[in-house]
């Protein structure tokens, strides 16, 4: 992916020849950020979840072995979703739209992923955090497409970034970016989403996508980073509330 510009597409689950190269590991690692980043970025319905697992989705990530717990858990769940009768199926794509709503949208769940709430003082959106983001992205050409419907620093945006790094093989850059915005909030995250969903699946995801950017991490050469800290509230406008 070279900008995110280019809209979201969904996630291509074909198993691939095993690696030869670290261009190849890069490029293999940032289909499985980007299909994760798919994942979250919208609401996805119950028949499109089905002919993802169907199409070998989570059992043909790179980054994971299927026999990983986070990948049998979310692949025990889809299939679980594909077996239900017609009848029960309204039921729960209800279930499943409330639970999105709670994290992504209303944040019911104080689980919002937008890296600025879990690190500003103030647990505000579109704080300095989101702006380091936004300057970092910068040095790499790279821009989200409204950051008005949908800010730099969500989880969907980070995670496409992480994959941009990765398919031009800039691991240093990579590895700097997981250490200084990403992995600064996506466990605290991920443990939230684990509390308070109420479907499986979403848990699930958010257990997966933690399990992945790790891996991630850990196949990523070791960088000298500062360490984040918690930002003052104040944001673009010069005030403590969200532009």
């Amino acid at each position: 992916m070279s900008a995110a510009t280019t809209a979201l597409a969904a996630p291509a689950a074909t198993p691939s020849a095993a690696p030869a190269n670290a261009a190849q590991l890069n490029r293999l690692a940032a289909e499985d950020l980007q299909a994760l980043a798919w994942l979250h970025e919208r609401e996805r319905t119950l028949p499109t979840l089905v002919e993802l697992h169907a199409s070998g989705f989570c059992q043909t990530l790179s980054l994971l072995a299927p026999t990983h717990p986070a990948c049998v858990e979310l692949g025990a769940c889809l299939s679980e979703l594909g077996r239900l009768p017609a009848d029960v199926h309204a039921t729960c794509n209800d279930d499943m739209a409330v639970d999105y709503a709670a994290i992504y949208l209303t944040h019911a769940y104080r689980a919002a992923p937008y890296e600025s709430v879990w690190r500003d003082e103030d647990h505000l959106m579109m704080q300095a955090p989101t702006f380091e983001v936004r300057a970092f992205y910068s040095r790499f050409g790279y821009q989200v497409p409204d950051w008005r419907l949908m800010p730099d620093d969500h989880l969907a945006h980070e995670l496409l970034f992480v994959a941009h790094l990765l398919s031009d093989n800039h691991e240093r850059e990579a590895a700097r970016f997981l250490h200084t915005h990403l992995m600064t909030w996506l466990p605290d995250w991920a443990a939230q989403v684990g509390k308070r969903a109420r479907t499986q699946f979403y848990a699930s995801l958010a257990q997966l996508t933690l399990a992945c950017v790790e891996q991630c991490v850990t196949r990523l050469p070791k960088v000298a980073v500062i360490p984040a800290v918690r930002s003052s509230p104040t944001s673009s406008c010069g005030t403590a509330t969200p532009c």
